[in-house]
């Protein structure tokens, strides 16, 4: 079996791709990538990857903010072609498509090669906040997607409620959940804590992730001296969030590790937070990434209240769901993982049993036994 990956941006900096490429060698599969060249394209870093990778691009004059919309047609005509092209000269058993740009080119691909073809969809493309503006496009992609959809041999979804979401407004079998866990090989439970009791939240600084919620509840926890509220990351927020902790004593902000230094960095603190707040449909039936970097680094959490932090956390019982995302709620959370010792200890060692059950080496091996089933059924 041969599988061509495809992503519409450089494929280096997606750590989901990154992993399906790995794990597709690690379980002896034939695995080349095709990538569209984007502004954060680094030929070192696509050189490193370990597979064969095709990066096409397009004339100079469509890059950059197109004000034409006849441009903007002319631009994606242009990329989904020179994709197509790419994918079709990779001759593949399975194209595996990363989200609703990859899937239309890979779409004409997989008709013409007459071969699998797999749908990875990282979000709910058409609830995404940032296309919220234009219901036009909402609409596009709805009917675009769907029709996709129901053609597809295989879709993959990153959570149960995004699953349940395709299943019923598409009107097709539930996708199968391939989440966006992190690999056994990561696990780190047993690292030297940093002195006091620290609550991370690491990740980018964008709204809807609860940093500024942790920096409002800050002065509420100031009777536990040894509590401190630790920032981690990077992002558009950064100067607002420094501004907003300014003169609080346990609020700290560290800077920024790389992927693979995530969760061993994140091993030193003592609790995670994992807030998603529903500023958008896709928001509200994601699952935080970072949830199974803290598993993986053995830490209990503080979770808001979205359907698949409930159902992991029904199931493993890791953390406290926030009834409210409110620096009240936020505030007895963390009291309660810091005075209720018994408490702590359980969610911490459900945490690491979270990470040993569902990690990504036993996610996606799912996936790559379905897709050789796929590939016998059409050989036959």
């Amino acid at each position: 079996m041969k599988v061509c990956d495809v992503v519409l941006n450089s494929i280096w900096f997606d750590p989901r791709v990154r992993k399906q490429v790995a794990q597709y060698q690690a379980l002896g599969v034939e695995v080349s990538c095709v990538g569209f060249r984007c502004a954060r394209f680094d030929e070192a870093r696509v050189a490193a990857l370990p597979a064969p990778a095709q990066i096409v691009s397009i004339d100079e004059k469509y890059k950059g903010k197109q004000s034409s919309v006849f441009r903007k047609l002319s631009r994606e005509r242009q990329k989904n072609r020179a994709v197509y092209r790419a994918i079709l000269a990779q001759k593949p058993d399975v194209i595996h498509a990363n989200d609703f740009n990859a899937l239309v080119p890979a779409w004409k691909a997989a008709k013409k090669r007459k071969c699998v073809l797999v749908y990875d969809a990282h979000e709910i493309n058409s609830e995404n906040y940032t296309h919220g503006i234009n219901p036009l496009y909402h609409h596009y992609i709805r009917i675009h997607e769907r029709h996709i959809c129901r053609r597809v041999q295989q879709m993959v979804c990153v959570s149960h409620a995004a699953a349940d979401y395709y299943a019923k407004n598409y009107k097709i079998q539930k996708p199968m959940v391939v989440t966006n866990c992190a690999l056994a090989s990561e696990q780190v439970f047993d690292k030297e804590k940093s002195a006091g009791f620290e609550i991370l939240n690491h990740g980018q600084y964008y709204e809807g992730r609860g940093y500024e919620l942790m920096i409002q509840a800050a002065p509420l926890l100031a009777e536990h001296s040894d509590i401190r509220l630790a920032l981690r990351g990077f992002g558009r927020l950064e100067d607002a969030l420094r501004k907003q902790a300014a003169g609080l004593s346990n609020v700290v902000f560290y800077p920024p590790v790389q992927v693979q230094e995530l969760i061993a960095s994140a091993a030193s603190a003592m609790v995670g937070v994992a807030i998603t707040q529903p500023i958008s449909l896709n928001f509200e039936l994601s699952v935080s990434n970072k949830l199974f970097e803290y598993a993986a680094a053995g830490l209990p959490m503080i979770l808001s209240d979205i359907p698949e932090h409930r159902y992991l956390n029904d199931r493993y019982e890791f953390g406290i769901i926030l009834r409210e995302n409110t620096p009240a709620c936020f505030a007895q959370a963390a009291s309660r993982l810091y005075t209720d010792k018994a408490f702590y200890h359980r969610c911490a060692g459900n945490a690491r049993r979270l990470s040993e059950e569902i990690h990504w080496e036993r996610e996606f091996e799912k996936l790559v036994r379905t897709e050789r089933s796929l590939c016998a059924e059409r050989s036959r």
